[in-house]
């Protein structure tokens, strides 16, 4: 039983019953970023809203079609969502561009291609723009629907497909994960139990995480909701401008669970003043959780030792392992115990093998979940590894998705038959300790910077595109440490002609700059080669890996490379109060010690983040409203 309810088949029973037995009760409470901008939903409003726009939908929509949701996040976003819901509509889940430039269209434009969508749904203040798109299909502005008709409640079974999930996929070829309802409610449950709201029925859930990601979607909106705890929900714009509103909203509010990737809790402890602790009570939190990036076990430490005198406590921190095609959740912590820490033998872990030692720390991931199974397997003979052996995670159960849309070889290859059930393939490399997941990298190519997955192909495409003297499929993206974290290194082949007429360091402004403008965050490191130096496969394939390890060990054929070569400039002059007044804020957040009126912000170190955090300075500076 949850509470008085029975468990439901769909997220549409759950919320209709939760509309029908508290209809009063809050919901959802928005955080805006003035407070007569807050809008609180009740189970009623939400119930209320999504009927209306599910018969909005089923006037131009059949049961099975997809509608495309391109929404800030905010209330809009969750009506439309569980208006597709209601109307037995496959939701799919997306933000809108950044702007009308391609490389920022491109992802919509494959997922739109891939869906084949029946609708776009979006509010009225972006729906011109969304209209501009290239064989955009028709647009539904759900804050202007009123009653069109009669909603009917469509005959859902728990195999029918609730949403796609499209990963953080390649732009060129995407994935949209296949979230049956039944799905979705296996995976909640498994939420539920982890984070102990069956036990804590005066739970808050605080969440600053994007609507359209897995974490924020199923674990930051959809569980409350499920289980009929009120949510606090804030952008993450609201939260990256100023990330002390995310413990004062937990503060505030009472809330008792909340979390997001690693670099949210090293955000906090770099930005939270140490005049706001005492305003801050972190008491009631109670799960913390971590995940959608590796852990890091100095991120813990510096939060706990900093937010300690606001009543956090080590303990709090809850270790969450999961993936869209296993709906979202797959391993967690103990709750109240903290998420444990195993230093290894980094020698014996690079022949996978997993031993204590002296070396790095690898964070637990926690332990499989009822009802599902987790193996670790040689990804080569395919066979079950014993502890302490590191292998590619495989997971089983109810939760994991029905494979890719219409994308049958995908499906065969991560979705496979093993012992008379189906696997999930998640291409994350893992060994077994007492019971417990520890991951530790990944099979993939996969890079993972700030919690967003980037693609290397899209990378090089992106460098062959923009930067026309790199040699076309002579250009290679990997992963490369940046002062602990992960970045991007860049490996490039320069034929002779043009290494004789362009001076290298305009080359590698050239490449960190086509790579920031992309995907806002330039590359940590450059190495331009001589040609034939690339690292390929007999057939020809470039090997990423190689690259990354070579790279690593000085044995690539470079003639020049970033950091290492001094990059000449003519620096521009500030020539206004204003300018002064931006650089001033560029050098407070980008850690430098000054900026011409020239300089890219991405060139010198800015990403996404601190890019919002910088226009959050500045509306407060300048008293400008800025998008």
């Amino acid at each position: 039983m949850m509470d008085a309810f029975e468990l439901p088949r769909t997220l549409v029973q759950s919320l209709q019953r939760r509309a029908a037995q508290t209809p009063d009760q809050v919901a959802l409470r928005f955080l805006a970023e003035s407070a007569e901008h807050n809008v609180v939903l009740s189970y009623r409003d939400l119930d209320l809203r999504a009927r209306t726009i599910a018969a909005a939908l089923q006037a131009s929509a059949a049961q099975g079609d997809r509608a495309v949701l391109l929404f800030p996040s905010g209330p809009d976003y969750v009506a439309a969502f569980f208006g597709c819901l209601y109307a037995g509509v496959i939701a799919v889940p997306a933000y809108p561009p950044e702007s009308t430039k391609r490389h920022h269209q491109e992802r919509l434009l494959s997922i739109i291609t891939d869906a084949e969508p029946r609708l776009l749904l979006t509010i009225a203040s972006l729906a011109e723009g969304l209209a501009q798109i290239e064989n955009a299909p028709p647009i539904l502005s759900v804050d202007t629907v009123q009653g069109v008709g009669e909603w009917i409640a469509p005959q859902l079974q728990p195999d029918d497909i609730a949403f796609l999930q499209y990963t953080s996929g390649s732009t060129a070829l995407p994935k949209g994960v296949q979230v049956s309802h039944g799905n979705l409610v296996a995976n909640e449950v498994l939420i539920r139990r982890g984070f102990g709201i069956d036990l804590n029925p005066h739970d808050v859930i605080v969440s600053w995480l994007p609507l359209y990601h897995d974490m924020g979607l199923i674990g930051g909106l959809l569980q409350p909701i499920f289980s009929g705890v009120p949510c606090v929900l804030m952008s993450p714009a609201y939260f990256l401008g100023r990330p002390l509103r995310w413990l004062e909203a937990i503060s505030e509010y009472g809330g008792t669970i909340s979390g997001g990737p690693d670099f949210a809790y090293r955000l906090c402890s770099e930005r939270v003043s140490e005049s706001a602790l005492e305003r801050l009570d972190l008491s009631r939190w109670r799960v913390a959780y971590s995940g959608s990036e590796p852990i890091r076990l100095d991120t813990l430490e510096r939060f706990a030792e900093k937010f300690a005198a606001c009543g956090f406590s080590d303990n709090n921190f809850f270790a969450s392992y999961g993936l869209a095609e296993a709906t979202l959740f797959v391993a967690g912590g103990r709750r109240g115990q903290g998420i444990p820490a195993l230093r290894v033998d980094d020698q014996a872990l690079a022949a996978n093998r997993a031993e204590p030692g002296q070396g790095s720390a690898i964070m637990s991931c926690g332990t499989g979940q009822p009802d599902h199974a987790v193996l670790i397997v040689d990804p080569h003979t395919l066979s079950e590894l014993a502890d302490n052996h590191v292998g590619e995670l495989w997971a089983s159960g109810p939760s994991i998705a029905h494979g890719y849309w219409r994308n049958p070889e995908a499906t065969a290859k991560t979705f496979v038959q093993h012992a008379g059930r189906t696997w999930l393939r998640t291409g994350d490399l893992a060994f077994m300790r007492d019971g417990e997941v520890y991951i530790t990298g990944r099979l993939k190519d996969l890079l993972i910077v700030r919690g967003h997955n980037l693609y290397p192909q899209d990378i090089e495409q992106t460098i062959e595109r923009e930067v026309e003297v790199v040699r076309k499929g002579r250009v290679a993206a990997f992963a490369v440490n940046d002062e602990g974290l992960e970045g991007i290194g860049i490996a490039a082949e320069i034929s002779r002609s043009v290494q004789k007429i362009l001076p290298p360091e305009a080359l590698i402004k050239a490449i960190r700059q086509a790579v920031a403008e992309a995907y806002q965050q330039a590359p940590s490191m450059v190495v331009l080669l001589n040609p034939g130096a690339l690292p390929k496969t007999s057939s020809g394939k470039v090997q990423r890996s190689a690259c990354a390890l070579r790279h690593a060990d000085g044995s690539l054929d470079s003639y020049a490379q970033f950091p290492g070569l001094p990059v000449q400039t003519q620096d521009a002059v500030l020539e206004s109060e204003l300018q002064n007044q931006i650089a001033a804020i560029w050098c407070e957040h980008l850690h430098v010690n000054q900026v011409a009126a020239d300089d890219h912000f991405f060139l010198l170190g800015g990403n996404s983040i601190t890019a919002t955090q910088v226009v959050a300075r500045l509306r407060e500076s300048l008293g400008l409203e800025l998008n």
